[in-house]
């Protein structure tokens, strides 16, 4: 038998971790509905964009979450999804999360470059058909890599080529090329250019209460090790933990969404009814905020 934490501010409003989760999950999907209304483009070049391309995967991934507990009832997948959440979480504070827009834009690129030169370093110098495929399907997959090659080699020479406009790179060229060399993205300090973050140390940027190290040992889960292999006993409790980390890392999405995109909020929460007449809204949170509205209401009269 699992034990269940009682958390007063859930209680005040009737609700369980899981409605709860949904609550944060659902005010955050039509969140990003309307900062992608305003902010559409996916190019890589659009930094004020292009976060929310991260956020978005996140937010897919809070979906996927919720379909694993309550439709699989799978422990271990779950707490995978949380480990990638708490790493994308991290990765997007880290780069977007700062003031200074020169490191902002120069992580930016460089993270990009990270993801285009690790998928170029994979693909095939030379296709040799080796009689298992047929002519048509070799000329069709040599095509496709060909293809591939050209765009991230495309990308990666952008990604160069915006950095080298950067003012920093004018400043110190030489610290930035071994930036480049390496990929780093992670980088602690411009004089140690191989120097970088450990995924322990970037989820102390996450900044909830939970120890980098507990997220750190979700590794267990994603690498197969044999605490993953440990029975669970499956109750009405057994996934409130789950649930319990996975708001707290949303919830700390939508505070860097509110700081990274303050000029657009105001519009945003213009449109927010949305999310209350969402089917996916507990029903009973929506009476609730009614209610307080209302009470608000008569005071003010």
């Amino acid at each position: 038998m699992n034990v269940h934490i009682s958390i007063p501010e859930l209680n005040e409003r009737n609700l369980t971790t899981e409605e709860f989760f949904r609550v944060v999950y659902v005010m955050l999907v039509h969140e990003m509905k309307y900062l992608m209304e305003i902010h559409p483009s996916e190019a890589i070049n659009n930094i004020e964009d292009y976060p929310l391309q991260l956020a978005k995967r996140i937010v897919e991934s809070a979906h996927t979450l919720y379909y694993v507990i309550e439709m699989q009832k799978d422990y271990v997948v779950a707490f995978t999804i949380v480990r990638s959440i708490a790493d994308m979480l991290s990765t997007f504070i880290l780069i977007y999360g700062g003031d200074d827009i020169e490191e902002k834009s120069l992580r930016h690129y460089l993270y990009i470059l990270d993801g285009m030169q690790g998928r170029l370093s994979l693909l095939p110098d030379g296709l040799v058909n080796d009689g298992r495929l047929k002519d048509e399907e070799y000329d069709c997959l040599s095509n496709q890599i060909q293809s591939a090659r050209l765009n991230y080699s495309l990308a990666v020479a952008l990604c160069k080529r915006e950095i080298q406009r950067l003012a920093v790179y004018k400043e110190e060229p030489e610290f930035i090329d071994k930036l480049i060399k390496k990929r780093n993205w992670k980088f602690k300090k411009k004089e140690l250019p191989k120097d970088c973050y450990r995924w322990n140390e970037m989820y102390d940027f996450i900044e909830i209460k939970l120890d980098g190290n507990f997220i750190s040992s979700l590794s267990d889960f994603v690498h197969g090790l044999s605490t993953s292999l440990l029975v669970v006993e499956l109750d009405t409790t057994t996934f409130e933990p789950v649930y319990g980390v996975s708001i707290s890392l949303l919830g700390k999405l939508r505070g860097q969404l509110e700081k990274l995109y303050t000029v657009d909020m105001p519009r945003v929460r213009e449109n927010m009814l949305s999310a209350l007449l969402d089917k996916a809204m507990p029903k009973h949170y929506v009476e609730y905020i009614l209610e307080q509205a209302n009470a608000e209401l008569m005071k003010s009269k």
